[in-house]
């Protein structure tokens, strides 16, 4: 009989010091219907604030050139010409043996288009159209903390990120974002 007072004894008391300490785990909350569960793991979200995610969308399209910019790039293809043809010119003095040499050097052909050509000095055409880079950033508010329905196991997991209130982050950082805190609602 003693020992067996002696063992239930110990007994609580070991059952005691595992559930009292410091260290016990606190008990996850109950609610009585999925509903009350709910509106808990809904106040839960609201409190925990949000976040901003920007997401930047590029979109590339072809405009026509102005007027302007056709002549703009007519006269810098020019120049280029110009350039080349005084290159060639002094190229072609400095291997001059003699004057009459140096004379021919001013009727010497080039492999350049003739003037009224609408060639740049690269052998290209002078473009019609020109890119236009648009870009879109779009802002949207999501919550900080997020729950899901397990129905299965009569629960809402929940879990807070790792991030600040009203921080602003990129897209493709929201989904490498750590978790702060892990809850359940039961029911």
């Amino acid at each position: 009989m003693f020992g067996l007072l002696l063992y239930a004894g110990l007994f609580y008391a070991n059952a005691r010091r595992s559930t009292s300490g410091p260290d016990a785990e606190t008990a996850l909350p109950d609610y009585p219907s999925k509903e009350a569960a709910q509106a808990e793991s809904e106040r839960w979200i609201m409190e925990g604030g949000d976040i901003v995610v920007r997401t930047t969308q590029r979109t590339r399209r072809s405009v026509p050139l102005s007027k302007q910019e056709r002549l703009k790039l007519e006269m810098l293809a020019d120049e280029r010409r110009r350039e080349r043809i005084e290159a060639d010119y002094a190229e072609c003095l400095d291997s001059a043996d003699n004057d009459l040499a140096k004379e021919l050097c001013s009727f010497q052909q080039s492999s350049e288009p003739t003037q009224g050509s609408t060639t740049d000095s690269d052998g290209g055409k002078i473009p019609k159209t020109k890119i236009i880079e648009d870009v879109d950033v779009v802002t949207n508010k999501e919550p900080r903390r997020t729950c899901t329905f397990v129905e299965d196991y009569r629960r809402f997991n929940c879990v807070e990120l790792a991030i600040d209130r009203d921080e602003v982050i990129d897209a493709s950082q929201r989904e490498s974002l750590e978790i702060k805190t892990y809850k359940q609602f039961r029911y």
